[in-house]
């Protein structure tokens, strides 16, 4: 990286409040905290140079001509061994790492957090030692600004104190959502590189890359192709003339496509199998792009958990990776990385898979002996995949609850013997296949492996309906070891971060689930919230309803009747939190019929637009459920009351159901798993009560247990605040902590 940094505004602006620069004297470049200056005299350019932070200077002499970029590193080598170069700024990372939030970001109005540069520093050394490191970092804190100083001051430090080779590799940075890659390499780090080439630190842009997957991706070879076959008169002539276009841009991302349906981005994206045999494989756009972004050049490699995990899998199976080489890994929203991980390791088996298989190569004639026989295979397949679909699979549903997605098997013997008989077909049909069919063999294996992993007695297996789908899915019993051992290797440094990784600074649980419990190189840090909650919050904790059955219309009608109730208290602006998708609809006719008194929406599965509705009404009342109980903004007066209905413990399914029986002791269950799985989901619903320094809300739980059996481990897993049992006091916070336009 050069020394050499022509974003003088800054620094010369500084120097002009300590010393008297010339009429003519301008900056030409800065290195570190010194400043080179040219200022023209009528028939010479004289030079000098200066600490711009001290004040310090050194006339360097004149030139008849002025000197030329070519010239700047020389001049750098003369100025490097004057005594005020480079005095101001510190030389190692944690010390570093002080100076930009106490310094610089200071200068450019960020406010200063001592919790902030004492988490970044944690992180700094996590990296330095290739260790381990668990963040439980409350919202408010600044957790992003504060992994990406580290990681800049690592690139900058790193190598005086671990192998220089390591620093030139790119830092992967892996999220849940595309919201968070996108504002880390659009926002926060251009702000930052700007901020730290101002004050000299670093002398070129820090660079960052998004990664995603192929379908991502536009392949030349399917959109000529389908560009091709497209009847101008027919096709939407706006979006015809954005494929037309597309075809001479050489665009590889589909994001840069703009205009196009979603049928006509699946009609020309990349898909898995066709690069490796593509005739234009050598100038296609997207290989190419994808060697730009494997260049070392990039400080950060921005991905999702799914893509870093496929990633690390590669790896492990000594397959072509889908990352460049590197050492440090920052999992952000790291409590979706258990969840990431076990779905990628689910195997899932439908009749439709099935079907579709033998259909590609179920031969149309029998007119020698090996088709005679793939065609006997074939129907026995299909004949046993009917009767497993259609008559031996039970499914428990008695005790089911609609917010669980997972069934048990009634009768798993029955099943087994069935799975038996079809993958012996299996194996006896991938030998009949011909070898020029290659693709049908593997696609055959690999759905042999599938039955393998369902047959397997190390596999947990269950039931899902998908619609109208019924799909068989089994996991691995291990799969949290298996965590471990793929994501957590000796050589690369791996940083969690999240809100919700430990309870109440207790990381047992987590470490636990991301089968790292043993690791003796895990660092810990837990850092609560800068938000003043006693002032800004305030705690409802119903302690006069029924003990929560959702299956009791008289609880159902008490729970509506309190919501009604509650938000009026709070002039509506709320939000309700579901565990159940029936009762919420129960609870929405309900309050239907009761005619509340603001505009009333239920977030019901798929119906996004309606969160777009609530949020213009300014003061309604949602009802949600799923996902509304973490990664949702609702900041300002919008949300000021925050409803939960029900504890969300962990729906009883097989998954569950196997923990149960390992641990085997029904208190110690609850202590180790269910109880933490629920306060773990409960402080992500009650993170979406204040989301900035200044929101103000009550949060109201509805649910008995938390003012009783488990009202310590509740309190003591959320916020300080102030804990009410008054409906009244609620409209009392409310019409103080307002303004009058709250209330219109």
């Amino acid at each position: 990286m050069s020394k050499i940094n022509r974003h003088t505004e800054y620094a010369l602006e500084q120097l002009s409040t300590k010393v008297k620069l010339e009429e003519r004297e301008i900056g030409i470049f800065i290195s570190r905290d010194c400043i080179v200056t040219e200022t023209y005299t009528g028939k010479t350019y004289k030079y000098r140079a200066y600490n711009y932070i001290t004040g310090e200077t050194k006339y360097i002499g004149y030139k008849k001509e002025a000197i030329g970029s070519k010239e700047y590193e020389d001049l750098l080598t003369k100025i490097a061994d004057y005594k005020f170069y480079n005095i101001s700024y510190p030389e190692s990372g944690e010390k570093l790492i002080e100076y930009i939030f106490n310094k610089v970001f200071e200068n450019f109005g960020f406010n200063k957090r001592h919790e902030q540069i004492e988490l970044s520093k944690h992180m700094y050394i996590v990296m330095t030692q290739k260790a381990i490191s668990l963040s439980d970092v409350a919202v408010g804190l600044g957790k992003t600004h504060a992994y990406l100083v580290a990681a800049i001051a690592y690139q900058i430090c790193g190598y005086r104190e671990v192998e220089a080779e390591t620093i030139t590799h790119p830092i992967i940075i892996s999220t849940s959502s595309k919201r968070l890659q996108n504002a880390i390499v659009r926002d926060y780090l251009p702000e930052i590189s700007n901020m730290l080439m101002a004050h000299g630190i670093i002398d070129e842009e820090i660079t960052a890359v998004i990664r995603k997957g192929r379908s991502n991706y536009i392949c030349d070879l399917r959109l000529r192709n389908y560009v091709n076959c497209l009847d101008p008169q027919k096709k939407n002539s706006r979006e015809y003339e954005v494929l037309k276009k597309a075809l001479d841009s050489n665009h590889a991302d589909l994001e840069n496509i703009v205009g196009i349906s979603r049928y006509d981005r699946q009609r020309i994206n990349v898909i898995a199998g066709h690069c490796s045999s593509c005739p234009k494989g050598k100038t296609c756009s997207y290989i190419r792009y994808l060697k730009i972004l494997n260049a070392p050049h990039y400080n950060f490699q921005v991905t999702n958990h799914n893509y870093m995990i496929a990633d690390i899998l590669k790896r492990s199976r000594e397959e072509k990776s889908l990352l460049p080489r590197h050492h440090i890994v920052i999992c952000d929203e790291a409590h979706k990385l258990i969840e990431v991980y076990s779905d990628m390791q689910t195997v899932v088996l439908s009749k439709y898979k099935i079907f579709s298989l033998i259909k590609r190569i179920k031969p149309q004639s029998e007119n020698n002996k090996r088709f005679k026989k793939m065609n006997q295979l074939c129907n026995s397949i299909i004949e046993n995949t009917q009767h497993l679909f259609n008559e031996d699979l039970h499914i428990t549903v008695e005790n089911h609850q609609d917010e669980s997605t997972k069934y048990g098997l009634q009768d798993s013997t029955l099943l087994l013997r069935q799975f038996s008989r079809i993958k012996k077909n299996l194996q006896q049909l991938v030998l009949t296949v011909p070898d020029y069919n290659r693709k049908e063999q593997i696609a055959f294996e690999k759905l042999g492996d599938i039955v393998d992993c369902i047959l397997s007695e190390d596999s947990i297996r269950w039931v899902e309906m998908e619609q109208t789908r019924v799909l068989i899915k089994a996991i691995p019993k291990k799969i949290h070891q298996m965590l471990g051992q793929d994501i957590f290797k000796e050589d690369v440094a791996v940083l969690l971060t999240s809100g919700t990784l430990s309870v109440g600074g207790d990381f047992s649980y987590t470490k636990s689930m991301l089968g790292i419990e043993h690791i003796k190189r895990v660092n810990e840090m837990y850092k609560v919230s800068p938000f003043n909650y006693y002032q800004n919050t305030l705690l409802y904790q119903a302690n006069d309803l029924p003990y929560p059955n959702p299956n009791d219309g008289q609880y159902i009608k008490a729970i509506a009747d309190r919501i009604l109730t509650l938000t009026q208290a709070s002039y509506g602006h709320a939000l309700v939190l579901f565990t159940s998708y029936e009762m919420m609809s129960k609870v929405y006719g309900l309050l239907k019929n009761e005619q509340v008194p603001f505009p009333l929406f239920i977030l019901s599965k798929g119906k996004n637009s309606v969160l777009q509705t609530y949020r213009k009404s300014k003061n309604g009342v949602l009802l949600a459920c799923g996902g509304m109980w973490e990664g949702v903004n609702l900041t300002g007066d919008l949300l000021s009351h925050l409803i939960i209905v029900k504890l969300p413990f962990p729906v009883p399914d097989p998954i569950t159901e196997y923990k149960k029986e390992e641990l085997d002791e029904d208190d110690l269950f609850k202590e180790e798993i269910l109880i933490p799985q629920m306060l773990t989901k409960l402080k992500q619903g009650y993170g979406r009560a204040v989301r900035t320094e200044t929101d103000t809300a009550v949060i109201s739980i509805l649910d008995i247990r938390a003012n009783g059996r488990y009202k310590d481990a509740v309190r003591k897993a959320l916020p300080n605040c102030r804990v009410t049992h008054n409906i009244k006091e609620i409209t009392s916070f409310i019409q103080v902590k307002k303004s009058p336009e709250y209330f219109l």
